[in-house]
């Protein structure tokens, strides 16, 4: 990892360790948790788009699309966690570990922050049919006939229910 995604990282987790408090304030109320965690996602945002966050998996159709292109595929690097669910389980894992070291934040935002590459169709429909359900993107590839080889083990290895 390059020193300033590192470093990055680190003001990131210094920030939400300063948010702990407004946290733990808002976790009961659900209007203002869920203000909380979509307010608070940019960093994520940040710091994912980078390599070190790609998990180097793509779905069938863009290594197709990919194959087939000369001037490359038109794709979109899709959280397979969204966002804002994946802030609830870092401030959860950050609020039960509020002295973690950066290290175990990058451990953290690699397993539920990371990416893979989507066509952009791909991302538009896992985008609509997972808006306003309790899903994660992941899990409604299969409802859209995504498939994804490698996923369901990056999954199992990082203990992600599947």
């Amino acid at each position: 990892m390059r020193k300033n995604i590192k470093l990055k990282c680190e003001e990131t987790l210094k920030d939400f360790k300063c948010l702990l408090n407004r946290y733990n304030e808002v976790k009961s109320n659900p209007e203002l948790f869920k203000m909380f965690m979509s307010r608070n996602r940019n960093p994520i945002w940040d710091i994912s788009q980078t390599t070190d966050f790609r998990t180097g998996l793509s779905s069938k159709n863009y290594k197709e699309q990919k194959k087939n292109n000369q001037r490359g595929a038109k794709y979109a690097d899709d959280h397979f966690i969204q966002r804002t669910k994946a802030m609830k389980t870092i401030f959860y894992e950050l609020s039960n570990n509020p002295e973690m070291s950066t290290d175990e934040f990058i451990l953290l935002l690699k397993k539920y922050s990371s990416t893979i590459r989507l066509t952009k169709e791909e991302h538009n429909l896992v985008s609509n049919l997972s808006k306003n359900r309790d899903v994660f993107n992941y899990q409604v590839y299969s409802e859209l006939g995504i498939e994804v080889e490698g996923l369901e083990n990056f999954l199992i290895e990082h203990n992600i229910p599947y």
